[in-house]
């Protein structure tokens, strides 16, 4: 009778190797250990709170943008309705992805 290997390679060994030693520094919660530096609570609360904020007023602005394309869409006439639609949006959704980002790091580094 053939005797069944498991050949495997040593990406996954080292793969389930890491998994049991984070699995080995999770308590018996399910939480992993708190660190030397304790957590302000309340302070991430505030940071989570703006960040919220940010995220509701960013989207905001984006249906803002994106109506007023629609409108000028309209209002062109022929391929330059269809130029702004296809164009205009790209760098516009750059820019306040970019605005964003930032400000959302900003928070944390207040925090």
């Amino acid at each position: 009778m053939n005797q069944r290997v498991r050949i495997t390679s040593p990406q996954t060994r080292l793969a389930l190797r890491r998994r049991s030693d984070a699995m080995r520094r999770v308590d018996r919660a399910g939480r992993p250990p708190m660190s030397s530096t304790a957590i302000d609570m309340e302070a991430a609360e505030r940071a989570l709170k703006r960040q919220r904020r940010l995220a509701l007023r960013t989207g905001l602005l984006l249906a803002a943008l994106l109506a007023v394309l629609l409108v000028a869409a309209g209002l062109s006439s022929g391929r330059w309705g269809w130029a702004v639609l296809f164009l205009a949006p790209y760098p516009l959704l750059l820019a306040l992805a970019a605005a964003h980002v930032r400000r959302a790091e900003r928070i944390e580094a207040d925090s």
